[in-house]
């Protein structure tokens, strides 16, 4: 079914508030909605002959979206991984500012001033490299709430760190 400039025109009026919505609703970031929901409505202008007489546009504008979120995904996904990668290639390469030992002592230090269950999930995650949804498994937690709690217990461990490096320093 061809769509006219006009039909085209009225269908981008009546339907880019839900577009918006449902691409926000799919967890794209609020400042990359428009620029998905742009998207969109070229892919429809572009392919507005494809549509089915009997498909109502909402529903073909929705399953455009899906789509292009979905690809949205897996490359802002595949940029985080090559992002990370560049990230831990360039702090490989930098001399440690400790003296030898002194990090390592520090860690420790803070490590056992963690309550026993948050060094059980430290260890867990970091020493017997277990994954998020099998630490949750073991210790009753959701996979979720384990990476929610390890990301508060590495907060801590830095701030603890910052402290007594920033004493050592000043020693």
């Amino acid at each position: 079914m061809t769509t006219s400039d006009a039909e085209f025109e009225a269908i981008l009026h009546e339907t880019q508030s839900v577009i918006r919505a449902y691409i926000a609703g799919m967890g794209v970031r609020l400042d990359t909605v428009d620029d998905l929901a742009q998207e969109v409505y070229l892919e429809f202008h572009k392919g507005r002959d494809r549509r089915p007489k009997d498909v109502e546009p909402v529903r073909w504008l929705k399953g455009i979206a899906r789509n292009l979120c979905m690809n949205h995904f897996r490359e802002s996904k595949r940029r985080s991984e090559q992002h990370q990668e560049l990230v831990a290639g360039l702090l490989e390469r930098l001399p440690c500012p400790f003296e030898e030992g002194q990090s390592a002592d520090s860690l420790d230090g803070c490590l056992d001033k963690l309550p026993g269950r948050s060094r059980e999930l430290v260890a867990l995650r970091y020493s017997e490299g277990m994954e998020s949804s099998d630490i949750g498994r073991r210790l009753g937690m959701t996979a979720e709430s384990v990476r929610v709690t390890l990301l508060r217990i590495r907060a801590a461990l830095r701030d603890c760190l910052e402290r007594r490096l920033g004493q050592e320093g000043s020693a």
